[in-house]
């Protein structure tokens, strides 16, 4: 049985960005830039990523209980398969 989740457009880039670079860790800055094209000096310390990060994890709990994506203390996030 298929089964779909609903992402907004920012959620789905940051996903499909993150399952590119599986197995990759990724820094907030790498991840801000390829969502939003640029790097935002005023909001870089805010938690948009961790907010995004967040939802998706929620999203994809609800149909797997397999924890794909890891947060690497200090750095960023990966994806792993």
């Amino acid at each position: 049985m298929d089964q779909s989740i609903e992402l907004t457009k920012k959620e789905y880039d940051l996903l499909s960005y993150l399952i590119l670079n599986k197995n990759k860790v990724l820094d907030r800055l790498q991840l801000t830039e390829h969502i939003w094209g640029e790097f935002f000096e005023d909001d870089f310390d805010s938690n948009y990523i961790d907010v995004h990060i967040k939802n998706i994890r929620k999203k994809l709990g609800k149909f797997e209980d397999k924890k794909w994506i890891k947060t690497v203390r200090g750095i960023g996030y990966k994806f792993e398969l």
